[in-house]
């Protein structure tokens, strides 16, 4: 008998697995596996997200510029610095206020800038360390070299006390006959007149104080031009105190002209360096290494240098200058038919039903709030008619447009300016323009879509197609007087000079017109030139001569000769790829390190 063992039967995969969780202790075990691989792979997800934030916030360049690699802590470290700096100062003016060194007005001033620089840090911070970077590249190349010892001494000066100046000075104020418009090319002129020949007198090695006293038009320099101790922060003109502290001790500066109009020529006689202050020094140094501040530092001193050397190297020239007188004709030659009637300058109180310009115009004719604007602009028409005196009735005119108008020009006192007929509400310019009116009268009220209107007549002219006809007519008599007819047609400022508007170099004139005024002989006179968008001119060569720079225009050159020298180089080296640079970190980003660094 044969005996056959029984084949066990086949399970299947589905059997198999059931089998593995039957039991409670399976279920569970399971489980465990699962959760353990979830936490691992969350892990795994937090360490490489922890990871790429500490890269983007610590390694990855946020620019480049030559071979300087710009790590987010270097735009940290800039940006801790600068606001160490802003700190630093505001301190100062505080300080200098306090002791009576600095008026408020100053103060005020020169803390708003501070507030304007700190508010904006976080946004200017990567743009100035690259061009410190870039301009301390190309300073080499043009002669400007910088040693450890220039950023030793930086970095005394930076942490030490302010240091000090005896100074004298003498300012002299153009005197504006016209206060609103401030002072005249001629008033200008005057003014620096007295100012040079207040140099010379001390060229000539006259005291200070009598030449202060002779030719100074404020009370210090009456009293004999003595500021006694300051620093540069307590000088009122930054470019003023820009000049003092850069000479030596003994020095006078040539005639500096201010921010803010006024000429000035200055005299050091003591020099007080500021020792250190260890306050300073820790404040810096907790929040920015020694190491890191002294690099931004050499890059800061290289471009500062290099900007001095490309702007004294402009101040040095004697280019050839041509001396300009202007005819200047407000607005734009259109053939359009509406400029036949010539244009009107009004000035306007809008009264708009329910105060809202936007709404009125849907509203029915008998609404309501149509007939209180109409009692409101016919009372101001009323109380303004009543005012006799010309000057008066305008200044109430525009204390009513600026605090009761409804109409956006309320913001100019109610000023509109030379507008043709086809400008204003048809309503409105049918009142203008076909009454007779002279400077000062008031028209009203009248009903607008938008609301009830009050208006002042300004003063009504030609089509500037007809006030160019003029000029040309006129220019072309015999033996015309150019001067007298600038002072007769131009709207400009100048007109009360006779148009002139001085000495100009061939880079001071638009690239457009300087090769037409450079080719007119001494006494020529070009054909309207459109300039601005804006008006014409009419610009008459009066001399031309190889000359220096005078302060006017040694003050525009300050301002103007490094930028316009560093943008082509900078736009060329960004299009080259020398400068590469990403979206900027985040205000919280660039002062505190957090955040996820830069973005592409």
């Amino acid at each position: 008998m044969t005996v056959r063992t029984r084949r066990p039967e086949k399970i299947g995969i589905r059997a198999r697995l059931g089998g593995m969780v039957e039991t409670e202790e399976r279920q569970q075990a399971l489980l465990t596996v699962l959760f353990i691989g979830t936490i691992v792979i969350v892990a795994i997800i937090l360490i490489g997200a922890l990871s790429l934030g500490w890269y983007n916030d610590n390694l990855r360049p946020v620019g480049k510029v030559g071979s300087q690699e710009i790590a987010p802590q270097m735009l940290r470290d800039k940006t801790s610095l600068e606001r160490w700096r802003i700190a630093r100062d505001e301190n100062l003016i505080t300080q200098a206020q306090i002791a009576g060194t600095l008026d408020s007005a100053t103060a005020n001033s020169k803390t708003t800038a501070l507030d304007s620089q700190s508010s904006n840090l976080a946004t200017t911070a990567l743009d100035s360390l690259v061009d410190d970077i870039y301009q301390s590249q190309l300073a080499p190349a043009n002669g400007v070299n910088i040693t450890d010892a220039d950023i030793d001494a930086r970095f005394q000066k930076e942490i030490s006390d302010p240091e000090q100046r005896h100074v004298y000075a003498v300012a002299i104020e153009p005197q504006a006959a016209d206060a609103t418009n401030g002072p005249t090319t001629a008033e200008r002129q005057t003014a620096l007149d007295q100012a040079n020949l207040a140099l010379a007198d001390l060229n000539a090695g006259k005291d200070f104080a009598e030449v202060a006293r002779t030719y100074g038009t404020d009370a210090k320099s009456q009293a004999g031009g003595d500021l006694g101790e300051q620093t540069q922060l307590t000088i009122s003109d930054d470019a003023f105190g820009t000049q003092l502290f850069n000479m030596q001790q003994g020095g006078t500066t040539q005639v500096v002209l201010g921010g803010d109009g006024i000429y000035r020529i200055g005299h050091v006689t003591e020099i007080t360096p500021g020792a250190v202050n260890e306050k300073l020094k820790s404040d810096l140094l907790d929040n920015v290494s020694e190491q890191s501040v002294r690099q931004l530092l050499g890059f800061q001193i290289g471009a500062e240098n290099l900007q001095a050397k490309i702007t004294n190297d402009a101040l040095a020239q004697t280019p050839e200058q041509v001396k300009l007188a202007v005819i200047y004709i407000e607005g734009l030659s259109s053939g359009d038919a509406n400029t036949a009637d010539g244009e009107i300058d009004y000035s306007e109180i809008v009264f708009a039903p329910g105060n809202n310009l936007d709404t009125a115009p849907d509203l029915p004719a008998d609404d309501p709030a149509w007939a209180a604007a109409k009692t409101e602009a016919d009372a101001v028409f009323a109380q303004l008619q009543a005012i006799t005196d010309v000057t008066e009735r305008t200044t109430k005119f525009t204390d009513i447009a600026t605090t009761n108008s409804d109409d956006p020009t309320s913001q100019a006192g109610g000023a509109v300016g030379f507008v043709t007929r086809d400008i204003p509400p048809t309503a409105v310019s049918d009142a203008l323009w076909n009454g007779t009116f002279t400077k000062g009268d008031v028209i009203g009220s009248i009903k607008g879509d938008a609301g009830y209107y009050v208006l002042m007549f300004n003063e009504r002219r030609a089509s500037p197609e007809d006030r160019v006809k003029q000029v040309q007519d006129a220019l072309a008599q015999p033996n015309a007087d150019f001067n007298a007819l600038a002072k007769q047609f131009s709207d400009g400022p100048e007109a009360a000079d006779g148009g002139e508007i001085g000495w100009l170099t061939k880079d001071s004139l638009s690239a457009d017109i300087s090769d037409k005024i450079w080719a007119l002989a001494v006494g020529g006179v070009s054909d309207p030139l459109e300039l601005g968008g804006q008006g014409q001119y009419f610009i008459k060569v009066e001399d031309k001569a190889t000359r220096p720079l005078d302060p006017n225009q040694q003050a525009t050159t300050r301002q103007n000769a490094f930028t316009d020298w560093y943008k082509s180089l900078r736009d060329q080296a960004v299009t080259d790829g020398t400068i590469t640079t990403v979206t900027p970190l985040s205000s919280a980003d660039a002062t505190t390190g957090g955040g996820d660094g830069t973005t592409p």
